[in-house]
This record gives structure tokens, C-alpha cells and sequence, in this order.
């Protein structure tokens, strides 16, 4: 397998190239997980980090800050769980900001016979690239939060010039031909229905059939906010699948009280 590049981000300049590498700024790990996957019984491995400053963000904990780990605990807690899941997703944070990370605990996976899929925000499409062109990766869900427009992009993400690395890593996925899910969350007032539909279309337009439509929620110690009802989300879905023409879903997570209520009255 090549080597992927770039600098991991984080300290420990005590330690030697040797035992830098084999060092992972590690946000946690869920040993089984069925709904970040769909389908699939998945260990998640959270990777510190993350260049965007997206107003909601559910996992801004992991945004900064450092909890090194030797890749030998990752490593144990996936094969642990071997025998009871069958892949292993990175997701962070961003977890394409450790670059090397990700390829060795990739690799780890792959040597236990588990498929690899990836949650990224697009902001590092030639580490995406890599990772892909290495065969390391499997799958990749990839955030879409808005139109890839400026200033629709930075208003969600929190930065200039994100929309360009997002297009790329969209590009490379079709390019290569890698299994990929886009996901766009839907916040009361962002994106409007309007760019979710804009967003649609610049899938369509670049040879990609499915969209995933997310409820956003208040992130923990945010003013909370009531999140879109979920009988709007299913119609903006619907809207989607019949006037762009690719196939649109909602998907809501099992806490997710209305669409409960709506699945008990079917």
C-alpha cells in the first residue's frame, strides 16, 4: 500500500519519527455501530480534528484538542470487535486530517477482512484520493452542507474556499468509481429548499444518483431550536426524487421522536 501524504496534526515533537507514526490523536471508538452504516454492523473510530467550523457541529468536542493513543490500542479494540462487525469507519472530526492515521488503521481493517468506509467534509480531497487510489478505502459518506457557492459554503462551514475541495472529492469518488453516500443535513435555516434541490442537481449533473437527507439537530450547549419536522424532510425528499430526477431520502435516527410517531400510525 503507498504511503498517503501530508503532516498529521498535533504535538508529541518529543517522540521520534518512528513512534510518531504509530501514534493516533484518537477521539474515541465505538465498538459496534448500526446506523453509521446502513446495513452494515461497524466499528467507528473517531480521529480528532477538524479544519471546518460548521455552526451546528455534533461532534465539535473533537474539533481540537489532544488524547494520543499508541495504534496498538485501535488496533486491539478493532479486533475485539472483529468478530461481531464487518467494516470499520473513520469519522471524526475529520478524519482525512490525519492522513497517515487513517491509512494504518485502514490497513488494520483490511488485514482483518473488514470493509473500510470513511465520513469526511471534503476538505482534503487529495488525501481522499490517495486513499482511494490505494484501494484502503471501501465507501464514503460525504457531507454536502449547501450549494458549492460561496458565500452558501462558508456561511455553513465557517470558511472560505471549501466548496472547490468539496467538488473535488465528489469527482474523485465518481472518477474512481468508490461506493459513496452524499449527506445534506437540513437545518431550520440552512439550507433552504431551494438548495437542497441546487444540490441535487449538481449531483445529477455530475453522474451521481442518490442524495441522503439529514434532520439537524441543536449541538449539546447551543440556544436550542426546533429541527425541521420530519414529514417536511420526507416531502423535500419526494420533491427531490420527482422534480431532479435521482433518488432522495430521508433518513432519521431511531431518537428521532415525530418520525416514530409517524411509523406507529402507518
Amino acid at each position: 500500500m503507498k504511503d498517503v501524504g501530508g503532516e498529521e496534526k498535533g504535538g508529541e515533537k518529543e517522540r521520534g519519527p518512528e513512534q510518531q507514526s504509530r501514534r493516533v490523536n484518537l477521539g474515541g471508538i465505538v465498538p459496534l455501530s448500526t446506523v453509521d452504516w446502513t446495513g452494515v454492523a461497524a466499528t467507528v473510530v473517531f480521529l480528532r480534528g477538524c479544519p471546518l467550523k460548521c455552526p451546528h457541529c455534533q461532534n465539535w468536542h473533537l474539533r481540537s484538542g489532544e488524547s494520543f493513543e499508541d495504534l496498538d490500542v485501535v488496533e486491539e479494540k478493532i479486533r475485539s470487535a472483529s468478530p461481531f462487525v464487518s467494516a470499520v469507519v473513520l469519522s471524526g472530526g475529520e478524519p482525512l486530517a490525519q492522513p497517515r492515521a487513517a491509512q494504518k488503521i485502514a490497513g488494520i481493517a483490511k488485514e482483518l477482512g473488514l470493509k473500510v468506509g470513511v465520513e469526511t467534509c471534503g476538505f482534503y480531497p487529495e488525501v481522499l484520493r490517495d486513499l482511494l487510489e490505494a484501494e484502503s478505502i471501501d465507501h464514503v459518506f460525504l457531507d454536502v452542507k449547501a450549494p458549492l457557492t460561496d458565500p452558501e459554503y462558508s456561511r455553513a462551514t465557517g470558511r472560505p474556499g471549501v466548496a472547490p475541495k468539496v467538488r473535488d472529492c465528489l469527482e474523485a469518488c465518481t472518477r474512481l468509481d468508490v461506493p459513496l453516500e452524499v449527506r445534506t443535513t437540513v437545518f431550520p435555516e440552512m439550507p433552504s429548499r431551494e438548495e437542497v434541490g441546487t444540490i441535487g442537481e449538481l449531483l445529477r449533473n455530475l453522474g451521481i444518483s442518490t442524495l441522503t437527507i439529514q434532520r439537524g439537530r441543536p449541538r449539546e450547549g447551543e440556544e436550542p431550536f426546533d429541527p425541521v419536522p420530519a414529514k417536511e424532510l420526507r416531502d423535500l425528499a419526494e420533491a427531490v426524487k420527482r422534480l431532479i430526477g435521482i433518488e432522495a431520502e430521508y433518513r432519521a435516527r431511531g431518537d428521532d421522536e415525530d418520525f416514530d410517531e409517524y411509523e406507529q400510525r402507518k
